[in-house]
């Protein structure tokens, strides 16, 4: 605003001045047009046209002046306007300069702005493949975790391993020296109990068994284990299946502790518990077994009466009777002689047969009395054993 007003007061400045100026000359054109008044020995008419072509001159040069002293401008347009041109073809110089810089500019921008593009491919990339990595790192991180866990349960294993070949080692040496306790599946002892009985009672009648189990075999020569201080010790699952089969049974059960392994001398014994319903099997004063034989000259009495006590024993096995040392069957000695005696006299066609002298159970054993008939079994009789539903052996 301030700037506008000035250059309003500028040019009116100037055309006051020029009046002013146009006036004088005016002025003084009559002045010397009345008076004939001569410049330079000029004529008047010429020197009244000599005096307004100087007021025209004085009026353009003041208002140069006046320009000039008043705006920079004016004086650079006057008096620099080669100077400008210069200038101006050194800026036209410089732009084109400058024009064809920024379009190489922009040429490395967009080259730049593509480089940063694949950068920015390259970098999701790259972004993708460590999330891969690092998903193949957890991998294998997991795959190293369950890698050592293995070879940590086989390290285990085979520790377990050596310390088992150690005792097997140990148990064949045992072996041979015979130190043996008790050998695999042998049975330390055998007990009878009630079935029905509660899980408590159960518990307590089986732990009263294994104290037994634990003094027989301490006077065998078993040890004690470290920790529990038992010479007999059954696995948890045993004892628990055990306890149930008693408290479920509806009638008397036998309940047999028997090696599980062969045990060796001064180590504790480990051991199974078998739990049987101990069912009537044969009756007192019932036939077990017969056969008939045919004895002469030539029988081997003693060769005959061990092949009946084998097929009386696989009669028991086979009625479910519980052995004892591999056998179920007892014959008292006073019988086997009688027998033997009998059969020495006699020549002939007889049969020999096995009575029950008791009510026999699956705890066994299958006591019996052999008795020699002299009467012969017509052929393709039934016997009495077959009679009676029981298996006879031939």
């Amino acid at each position: 605003m301030r700037a506008s007003f000035s250059s309003f007061l500028l040019i009116l400045s100037i055309i006051l001045l020029s009046g002013v100026i146009a006036y004088v000359g005016d002025f003084l054109g009559r002045r010397i047009g009345r008076k004939k008044l001569s410049l330079f020995k000029l004529r008047p008419r010429y020197t009244a046209f000599l005096v307004s072509i100087i007021t025209g001159i004085l009026i353009a040069t003041v208002t140069l002046l006046v320009l000039s002293a008043a705006s920079e401008d004016v004086r650079t347009a006057l008096f620099g306007m080669q100077e400008l041109r210069e200038q101006l073809n050194s800026l036209n110089q410089e732009v084109i300069a400058r024009s064809l810089e920024l379009e190489n500019t922009k040429k490395r921008l967009e080259d730049y702005q593509s480089r940063v593009q694949e950068l920015e491919t390259k970098e999701r990339e790259l972004q993708n493949s460590k999330a891969a990595l690092e998903e193949q790192t957890r991998l294998l991180g997991e795959t190293v975790a369950q890698l050592e866990k293995q070879r940590d349960e086989l390290q285990q294993e085979l520790t377990s391993l050596r310390a088992e070949l150690a005792r097997l080692r140990s148990g064949i040496v045992a072996i041979r020296q015979g130190r043996i306790v008790f050998q695999d599946d042998e049975e330390i002892l055998r007990a009878i109990l009630p079935g029905g009985m509660s899980e408590d009672k159960a518990q307590e009648a089986l732990l009263a068994v294994i104290r037994k189990g634990d003094q027989l075999a301490l006077q065998k020569g078993a040890g004690r284990h470290s920790e529990t201080g038992q010479a007999v010790f059954v696995p948890e699952e045993d004892f628990r299946q055990a306890i149930d089969r008693i408290h479920n049974a509806s009638n008397d059960v036998v309940v047999r502790l028997v090696a599980a392994i062969n045990s060796l001398q001064g180590e504790p014994v480990i051991a199974r518990m078998y739990v049987d319903e101990n069912r009537k099997i044969f009756s007192q004063g019932e036939i077990v077994y017969q056969k008939a034989l045919t004895i002469d000259e030539e029988t081997n009495i003693d060769a005959l009466l061990g092949e009946v006590l084998r097929e009386l024993n696989a009669v028991g096995l086979k009625q479910g009777i519980l052995p004892q040392e591999g056998k179920v069957g007892i014959i008292s000695a006073s019988n086997l002689t009688e027998v033997f005696q009998e059969l020495e006299s006699i020549r002939g066609k007889i049969v020999l047969r096995a009575v029950a002298e008791e009510d026999i159970f699956t705890a066994g054993p299958l006591r019996v009395r052999l008795e020699v008939l002299k009467e012969q079994t017509p052929e393709g009789q039934a016997t009495q054993s077959e009679q009676g539903g029981q298996n006879d052996t031939a």
